[in-house]
């Protein structure tokens, strides 16, 4: 079998999110959510290129009104999907997840809790249906679960977090979970059921100071992204849609990334040279070089 171009392929079903987050600034672009149609048509074109995509770059995916039916265009494509949610929603599409044949793996990033005064003052409640949650997927599918903590300072500070890490201790019989955390990014839960952390990165925002013209990045080679409006971009960090190689509802995802913008951007990777001036901003490329 012949190896796909990507990794993965990032497409945002909606830009809607119904939380409000320091960590994930607003962007200027119109909100929507992407109809079945329009998604089927950029998955037609996707399938060539990866077996897995990603349902997002920004907004809650699982907010989507039509969830369901994009589960089911992803199974006609035989296509893997992995979903980043901020888990508000888990636990009323949860039977809809686990009766999906595509859905591989569910990133919940529990750290959003913290910055959203609703969900801090019924944490404990939300904790717990959220875990509940969990466990009725892991039970009743083969879908891989991972916890988020991406809002440390560094891996051996996650005070911030000590209500989560205590709930999940409970729910999983994890012994001093808390001090267990602070000297390991990865613990397994049960089958299928992880702790994932990592320090908090920032969005590269085109106002930004330039970090540096050297280095790579893994945009254009293990992924691309798809905004909501078809607009495709280098990597799921461009979250305005800055670096537009094209619209995949204009041209052919094959003419998009072979045009000069998407080539000389790759060739500047690969040759250790930044060439978009948002990607010059940016500080998450660093952990490539």
């Amino acid at each position: 079998m012949t190896k796909k171009r990507f990794l993965k392929v990032y497409i945002e079903i909606t830009n809607i999110c119904n939380l409000k987050c320091s960590f994930c600034p607003i962007d200027n672009r119109k909100k929507e959510y992407m109809d079945v149609e329009k998604f089927e048509y950029i998955l037609s074109q996707v399938k060539d290129y990866t077996d897995l995509i990603a349902l997002h770059v920004k907004g809650e995916p699982l907010m989507h009104p039509k969830l369901e039916e994009i589960l089911r265009v992803c199974e006609k494509y035989d296509m893997k999907v992995n979903i980043t949610t901020n888990a508000t929603r888990l636990d009323s599409v949860k039977d809809i997840l686990i009766n999906s044949k595509a859905v591989r793996q569910l990133n919940l990033s529990l750290h959003s809790i913290h910055e959203n005064e609703y969900y801090m003052e019924e944490e404990s409640e939300y904790l717990s249906k959220t875990i509940e949650a969990v466990n009725e997927i892991l039970d009743k599918s083969q879908i891989i679960i991972s916890y988020r903590l991406w809002n440390l300072r560094n891996i051996n500070e996650n005070k911030d977090n000590e209500d989560i890490l205590l709930a999940l201790e409970k729910a999983y019989n994890i012994e001093n979970l808390v001090e267990v955390a602070k000297k390991n990014e990865f613990i397994e839960f049960r089958k299928n059921c992880f702790l994932n952390q990592d320090t908090e990165f920032s969005w590269p925002n085109e106002n930004d100071p330039i970090i540096s013209e050297v280095g790579t990045c893994q945009g254009l080679k293990t992924h691309i992204a798809i905004l909501v409006n078809g607009d495709v971009v280098p990597c799921c960090l461009d979250q305005n849609g800055e670096i537009k190689l094209g619209n995949i509802m204009d041209d052919k995802l094959e003419d998009i990334l072979n045009n000069d913008l998407s080539k000389n951007i790759l060739k500047g990777f690969n040759d250790n040279k930044i060439v978009a001036d948002l990607c010059k901003r940016c500080s998450y490329r660093l952990k490539f070089n």
